[in-house]
């Protein structure tokens, strides 16, 4: 029987003793947990929101030049251009729809005003054009670089406005 009374007395003081060990190693462990979710939710939050800061003042300024600039005017050049070319013994030819965009109505009636040295110009340049290098998506690219080169070109000459033409846009593009 003693053996038992003894048993029964260091269980009650391991209980007593034990569970409020245990109650303050759960709490400092809670805690921990709490402090180290804490910070790094700081950390994460404090690099995202000047991520965030800069995103939205870039934002800011693209729409403030988008706003500056009006609503996008969109000139067809028609007819479309249709350009031959001797490629060895075959003959092959290329035709091509373009608009011009365009945020500044002055440069939309230059467009349409000077169309037919536009046109000109515009068919001079493609036939200079190395066949094989249109059918590329670089050669492509590149094309429609230089076109907006030229046409932004021969608007300074005629209205003074310098770079008015934003893009030439292919709306088809057929080579054979």
């Amino acid at each position: 029987m003693a053996n038992e009374k003894e048993l029964e007395l260091n269980v009650e003081e391991d209980e007593g003793g034990g569970g409020k060990k245990k109650l303050i190693i759960i709490i400092v462990a809670v805690v921990m947990v709490v402090a180290i979710a804490a910070g790094v939710a700081f950390f994460l939050m404090s690099g995202d929101s000047s991520e965030a800061t800069e995103e939205a003042e870039t934002a800011d300024v693209a729409e403030t030049t988008q706003a500056s600039k009006g609503p996008a005017i969109y000139v067809k050049m028609k007819p479309e251009f249709i350009i031959n070319y001797q490629v060895g013994p075959r003959q092959r030819y290329l035709q091509i729809h373009m608009e011009g965009l365009t945020y500044d109505g002055e440069i939309a009636g230059a467009l349409q005003m000077h169309s037919p040295m536009i046109r000109s110009s515009i068919i001079n340049l493609l036939s200079s054009q190395d066949f094989k290098m249109m059918r590329t998506a670089e050669g492509r690219a590149t094309l429609r670089t230089d076109l907006v080169v030229e046409v932004n070109r021969l608007l300074t000459q005629e209205t003074g406005i310098e770079n008015g033409l934003d893009q030439i846009l292919f709306t088809n593009f057929v080579i054979q």
